[in-house]
């Protein structure tokens, strides 16, 4: 259980973090769906609902008249009592504060203020390792021992622990769990009590672009978590592979709550005369994952391939008939060089296509290049020339 702490990540931190570019991103943070547990799986969502929809959403659903708390939250990192949560849709719950760093559970860290032991734990029985699996922390009692509690309590809300949650922060959107609690009303001091909303673990941190020391990491504010009651949204699990298991989810969770929200889809734009395909349909290299943590994809996600020279994602496309086609491939580099490739049909190289720099994970652009293609189908490879491997593809028009 998390204990008073120094928060040295005040406004100089949130300020770094915000400046940077997000980092490069790694198979860890994917987000590709695996199955996570019969208590956590169901069918699919008719609609497909971007990060950047959905947390559009979640923020005109943060009204006076949806707030469920009577008395504010303590922001962790900041102690400003100005935290309130809000019902965005039947069953699930939204807040935005800061971020401050939980390093409890099984995997040791030098922060002084670490203990052993999370409340929750995994499927083994074994507690959860900060550095391994991203949870979120809430009170573990009602501060003011009434009930209904004008302070937002989980076990009022259908939650319990491993409930699961999607993270918004800076562009970025990971799935985390309840994991651990603030110390409970027993505590005597305003430094750390079960009104707080904010902690997360080191691994949610990382996940998120966030300084995760838990002396000196944190940040002040931005952060938006969104939790999803009810037993069909535990995520079942190892420290092994929560992780692995709770982003798997992310795709379900942003489709579900865009239905329940009534959140509008943005359709793809397709050229005149142009057919687009997701990238999503390839096939990638070892070491190359399709991601959904960063926002303005189209589809269900994008590929990021391996970040090696050969890293290559190969993309089936068909044409009606034989010709000189123009492929548009929509794009990220969110790093500060370019990210030549080769493109090849069929097992033909057909040039190399460069894809300059984007401002940031999130911001997408276009490169195009003329290559022939036969009637029917063809594999289009993309296949990274330098050790930083090809940018991340969200999808090719040919037109």
């Amino acid at each position: 259980m998390s204990t008073p702490r120094t928060r040295f990540a005040v406004a100089a931190a949130a300020a770094l973090v915000l400046a940077a570019p997000l980092a490069i991103k790694t198979a860890d943070a994917a987000t590709t769906q695996t199955t996570a547990g019969p208590d956590s799986v169901a069918a699919p969502a008719a609609a497909s609902f971007t990060p950047a929809e959905i947390l559009a959403g979640v923020q005109a659903n943060m009204t006076t008249a949806k707030k469920v708390n009577s008395k504010p939250h303590i922001n962790t990192m900041t102690r400003a009592q100005n935290v309130n949560v809000y019902q965005v849709a039947t069953g699930v719950y939204a807040y935005s504060s800061g971020m401050a760093i939980d390093t409890d559970g099984s995997d040791s860290d030098p922060d002084p203020d670490h203990q052993g032991e999370t409340t929750w734990s995994d499927s083994n029985g074994q507690a959860l390792g900060a550095h391994r699996v991203p949870f979120y922390v809430l009170g573990d009692d009602c501060w003011d021992r009434t009930s209904p509690c004008p302070h937002f309590f989980f076990k009022e809300r259908g939650m319990t622990g491993r409930q699961f949650a999607l993270m918004f922060y800076n562009g970025k959107v990971i799935g985390s769990i309840f994991g651990d609690t603030q110390t409970a009303n027993s505590q005597t001091t305003s430094d750390n009590d079960s009104r707080e909303l904010g902690e997360a673990s080191v691994k949610a941190a990382q996940l998120l672009g966030i300084p995760s020391s838990g002396t000196t990491g944190g940040v002040d504010n931005g952060v938006t978590v969104v939790m999803f009651s009810g037993s069909s949204w535990v995520v079942n699990g190892s420290n092994a592979n929560l992780n692995t298991n709770t982003q798997a989810l992310v795709q379900k969770a942003l489709d579900s709550l865009g239905t329940s929200m009534g959140t509008p889809t943005t359709p793809p734009t397709t050229p005149p005369g142009g057919t687009v395909v997701e990238a999503e349909t390839g096939t990638l290299s070892a070491g190359g994952t399709f991601d959904s943590n960063h926002l303005g994809f189209t589809g269900t996600g994008f590929a990021n391939p391996a970040n090696a020279v050969g890293g290559y994602i190969d993309i089936p496309v068909t044409a009606t008939a034989a010709g000189t086609k123009t492929l548009t491939f929509r794009y990220a580099d969110g790093t500060t060089v370019a990210r030549p490739a080769t493109i090849s049909v069929n097992g033909t190289s057909r040039g190399t296509l460069n894809f300059p720099t984007t401002a940031n994970w999130d911001t997408w652009s276009t490169a195009s290049i003329s290559v022939p293609l036969t009637a029917g189908t063809n594999t289009i490879r993309v296949t990274g020339t330098t050790a930083v491997g090809a940018a991340n593809i969200d999808s090719v028009t040919i037109s």
